[in-house]
């Protein structure tokens, strides 16, 4: 376990009522091992770039922040097991938690018993309909990512076939199942879905009963390394399908790993905009870098904006309890580097967009947004 304090200092009589507590921690679950630990580690620092400079700035409300950062591993398990720890834990009065559809699936309720508010980043649509009144998803959910993708094999690539290819999981059979929806609604034709292990590395059985059904595109709903093993064995098995794979592929590590002659083409749909998309997110872009000696990751820009929701919600929360923070969090209104930002009742953006990267050399250009 990791703790770290940031002092976040302007005057408390922003807040009504009795004299506030000095210190709020605030707890972060990622992946930060194995191989998701680039995402969940790029995510958390987003945010601490956030909170550095809010301390720099002068803070807000007279309050110091301190956060806890654990590994969840992006297992279920390990998952529970940090959420009970961040809920024994008086002093978190909230948590960024859990990229990882399936993860968040199992620490969402505990959450809840807890009075434990978060923001989460399992983007399975399901998450917001279990009537939890503790969580909000500051991202785009699945809906919307395998919306795009569906329409741009339509009506760009001219796509009539697709095939459908899952790992079992809560995230990539979840997500697969909505591209097929609206694949299928469109006017396309899937014509086969194929369920692999989440830990299997060899598909050739797999892409051997693939290659003479010749589907325009194949979707697979899985994460890393998995999507960059399958594109590479694809690619070597001659078949000339556009491959369409979720934002786990948003990574350099998908040309890295599958080769970059192995990826040309591939489609990859993420909530996350260009890093040239505006100046505030650019500013962030060369701040991450300057921080970090290196590139910002997917979500490192929604790390940075859930510490701007966080400092909305201290600016407006009427007390630092975890019910004080959980009210001002799901009222919050708020101008960040994506656009502006509020939830519905469900915990869901309003409005949230998605995006569509092509890769072309050792890059992903953007050719889609909704």
């Amino acid at each position: 376990m990791k703790k770290f304090t940031a002092a976040l200092l302007v005057g408390a009589s922003l807040f009504a009522g009795p004299a506030m507590a000095e210190q709020v921690t605030i707890g972060l679950s990622a992946p930060l091992s194995g191989p998701q630990a680039y995402f969940g580690t790029t995510w958390h620092n987003g945010f601490k770039l956030y909170v550095d400079k809010l301390n720099a700035a002068g803070g807000v409300n007279g309050v110091t922040v301190a956060y806890e950062q654990e590994d969840d591993k992006a297992d279920p398990r390990e998952g529970t097991l940090v959420a009970q720890k961040f809920c024994d834990n008086d002093e978190v009065v909230i948590g960024l938690v859990n990229f990882n559809s399936g993860v968040a699936q199992s620490t969402l309720p505990i959450y809840e018993d807890c009075s434990l508010p978060t923001m989460t980043f399992g983007s399975n649509p399901s998450l917001t309909k279990q009537g939890y009144k503790l969580m909000v998803r500051p991202v785009a959910n699945d809906l919307a990512g395998a919306l795009l993708p569906a329409e741009y094999a339509l009506g760009k690539l001219g796509a009539k076939t697709a095939l459908v290819v899952n790992d079992k999981q809560v995230f990539g059979q979840g997500i697969s199942e909505i591209f097929a929806k609206n694949f299928e609604s469109g006017g396309g034709k899937v014509i086969d879905t194929i369920s692999v292990a989440p830990n299997d590395v060899d598909f050739a059985a797999v892409l051997a009963q693939i290659k003479p059904k010749k589907p325009d595109v194949i979707y697979l709903g899985a994460v890393m390394p998995q999507l960059a093993l399958f594109a590479k064995q694809m690619h070597e098995q001659g078949i000339a399908a556009t491959l369409i794979v979720p934002d786990g592929g948003y990574t350099p590590d998908l040309i890295k790993q599958a080769g970059e002659p192995n990826v040309q083409g591939t489609l990859v749909a993420i909530q996350v905009p260009p890093m040239d998309a505006s100046p505030e997110i650019a500013e962030f872009a060369k701040l991450y870098k300057a921080k970090y000696g290196e590139e910002a990751g997917p979500y490192s820009i929604y790390g940075y904006v859930q510490g701007q929701i966080l400092e909305q919600v201290l600016k407006t929360t009427k007390g630092l309890t975890r019910e004080d923070i959980n009210a001002a969090l799901h009222a919050v209104k708020v101008k960040t580097a994506v656009g502006e930002l509020e939830f519905d009742d469900t915990g869901e953006l309003k409005v949230a967009p998605s995006y569509l990267y092509k890769v072309e050399g050792s890059k992903f250009q953007l050719v889609g947004s909704k």
